[in-house]
């Protein structure tokens, strides 16, 4: 047990809707709580680099599973081993008690089995031919690194294989694909010894990914042109990516050579993009809903309108959407109201909705014009053929000026999400090409209104970016296999 008193500045690690729940109780209690510790994250109230800590001042930890490679991220970022602690409240007691935290000795030993496994794995990669490559995920597999598997295997069956770990997420069209592998089997560690290079679309922390990346060169296809603040890899100087991929110049010369560690930034566009220069029948569907559920909702109804919010992760998803509202204008303008959530949020919003099958476009209750689209699926061929977007602060809304479009953005919490995230990556003059409302009432007026008013400042930002409708699954596989 250590004593803190209440006028000794206190930061919470990490920044995340747990770390920050934390610190609202820490606060709540009267203690000093000045901000967050975080090595992946940057906002006002963030602190990435010991220097920049308050002189006197205590890292509280919050504990889960997480906690140790927390900690230990932290000491050898520098911080020092006497500035952390946790804390824990006494039931029945207003106080709270601080003690020392102690990284574990099975972090350690983890440590060294991770170096041993590396060092063995890379001798072994000395004697083996390159022919292979991967494509990589966790979790789920993105848009933008699938499509670019697809597109390598149609034009080179036979180099290529795709590793997802620990899937959330099913995918009929990949059952028989014999390429895929969930576990990293011995197959799949006899192709891994002959990789020439991995592909992936998100930063992946976890131990197995960073045994690979130390070995194999990797091309990062990211996904998406950012508004909102990043933490990319900057903060790893172990990290530099053989290539790292976007659709902007603009983005590449001034933003993400801040955020992500690469040899090369190249602009050669996103796959999930190429259904902006493609027809309907050319579209990679996969993980999509098909083609004939959209020629028949578009039968119905008419124009389809695309809303797709970004993620809360501060924890308020309660979107302020008036259905009777929304269903009522789509029926007058005949309009079909496509809502694309995030999975958390879908999954949610369906319960309240009543809706027990959720992988596949249901239509809402007593809303017959509005539909829910499943969220673990890729609504970009949908997308291509909407006659406007409604977003807020979401990459997406980069995306879509590809398609020359209205769009309109619905920021009805702007000071709260600068606030809990931070200054953003770019102003709103290099962000938002449309109208911005905060009620239900004005976005409908905007999407009835919008039109051509903001095709001048769509046609400036592309301009400024350098973004075009392009084809870039073929361009990165021809990179990939350099």
């Amino acid at each position: 047990m250590t004593s803190i008193s209440k006028q000794t500045p206190l930061l919470v690690a990490p920044a995340n809707p747990a770390g920050r729940e934390l610190a609202k109780q820490l606060s709540a209690l009267g203690y000093h709580v000045v901000g967050f510790v975080d090595n992946l994250k940057q906002a006002e109230d963030i602190v990435n680099a010991v220097n920049n800590l308050p002189a006197g001042s205590q890292i509280v930890l919050h504990q889960a599973s997480y906690t140790s490679e927390v900690a230990a991220g932290l000491l050898d970022k520098g911080f020092a081993k006497s500035s952390l602690v946790i804390s824990e409240k006494q039931s029945g007691n207003e106080d709270v008690v601080f003690s020392r935290y102690q990284v574990p000795l099975a972090h350690y030993v983890k440590r060294f089995k991770f170096t041993l496994l590396l060092t063995l794995f890379t001798f072994v990669r000395c004697f083996t031919p390159k022919k292979h490559y991967l494509y990589y995920a966790e979790g789920f597999f993105d848009t933008n690194m699938l499509l670019a598997y697809r597109e390598h295997k149609r034009s080179h069956s036979g180099e290529v294989f795709l590793v997802g770990r620990n899937l959330k997420q099913h995918i009929a069209a990949l059952e028989n694909d014999a390429d895929l592998y969930k576990t990293l089997s011995i197959p799949a560690l006899l192709r891994l010894c002959c990789t020439r290079r991995i592909v992936v679309d998100h930063e992946f922390t976890g131990q197995t990914f960073s045994l690979l990346r130390k070995a194999i060169p990797v091309v990062q296809l990211w996904h998406g042109l950012p508004y909102k603040a990043l933490s990319g890899n900057i903060h790893y100087p172990h990290i530099c990516d053989e290539a790292f991929i976007s659709s902007s110049r603009w983005f590449n010369l001034h933003i993400f050579p801040t955020i992500f560690r690469a040899k090369q930034y190249l602009d050669l566009g996103y796959p999930r993009n190429d259904v902006f220069c493609q027809t309907p029948e050319q579209r990679d569907w996969i993980n999509a809903e098909p083609l004939d559920t959209l020629n028949q909702v578009r039968s119905r109804h008419g124009d389809i309108v695309v809303y797709a919010p970004t993620y809360r992760d501060w924890g308020d998803n309660e979107y302020p959407l008036d259905l009777d509202k929304i269903n009522r204008w789509c029926e007058q303008n005949r309009v079909a109201f496509i809502l694309k959530f995030h999975p958390f949020i879908s999954r949610l919003f369906g319960e309240a909705m009543g809706l027990s099958e959720q992988n596949c476009l249901q239509a809402l209750p007593d809303h017959p014009n509005i539909y829910i689209y499943p969220s673990g699926k890729n609504v970009y061929p949908w997308l291509a053929d909407a006659a406007a977007l409604v977003t807020d602060y979401s990459s997406i809304a980069y995306d879509f000026l590809l398609a020359d479009k209205p769009i309109v953005y619905f920021q009805y919490d702007k000071q709260q999400y600068l606030q809990l995230r931070g200054n953003t990556l770019v102003s709103d003059d290099d962000f938002v090409a449309g109208e911005t409302v905060t009620t239900v009432e004005s976005l409908l007026v905007a999407l009835r209104s919008e039109k051509e008013l903001y095709a001048a400042q769509r046609e400036k930002l592309r301009n400024k970016f350098e973004t075009t409708p392009q084809l870039a699954s073929p361009q990165i596989v021809s990179l990939v296999r350099e």
